[in-house]
């Protein structure tokens, strides 16, 4: 990519997010400020976003769902006792959190703050502050100050505001065992 191309995907990047946020907040999701969605909102909350909150500084990566309801009833729609329920709840996530790729997060979950959950988990149950919880179901696995030191120590590179070129060149430089 030349660098006019990367400054239009630059520019064009940043207008997504920026209406990504929009478009959550008009079809009714809470969000605080710094919310991040690498995703169209459209396809992440489901048929009630507006019971879903999230606090700030929220990053929702691609392919993560919000399921506010669950269809479960729909075996009982028979029974006129049941024809007209829907099983709802709403979703509550805290500041400061980031929610990996592919996550599904179920009815009447609430997240605390400083929490990472990994790529494909299945949040069923609420997790607590200051965690990284992960599987399925998700649970924690370790708290965000183990996992700081963890990337302190194996993980951490400044690559972060470096181009490709300049990241390849770095990462071949100082060798990590996996390169």
């Amino acid at each position: 990519m030349n660098k006019i191309s990367k400054a239009i995907y630059k520019i064009l990047y940043k207008l997504k997010i920026t209406k990504a946020t929009k478009i959550a907040k008009k079809i009714g999701v809470k969000c605080g400020k710094g919310c991040l969605f690498l995703d169209d909102p459209m396809l992440i909350f489901g048929s009630e976003p507006y019971l879903v909150s999230l606090g700030e500084n929220v990053e929702v990566t691609n392919g993560c769902r919000f399921i506010t309801h669950d269809g479960s009833a729909w075996v009982f729609r028979e029974d006129k006792n049941y024809k007209n329920i829907d099983l709802i709840a709403p979703i509550v996530i805290g500041n400061n959190v980031f929610i990996g790729m592919n996550t599904i997060i179920l009815p009447g979950v609430t997240i605390g703050d400083n929490v990472i959950i990994g790529a494909g988990s299945v949040v069923s149950k609420n997790i607590p502050s200051n965690t990284v919880a992960a599987g399925v179901p998700a649970k924690p696995i370790k708290s965000l100050e183990t996992y700081e030191i963890k990337l302190n120590k194996e993980m951490a590179f400044p690559t972060k505001s470096m181009k490709s070129k300049e990241k390849r060149d770095f990462l071949r430089e100082n060798k990590p065992e996996w390169f």
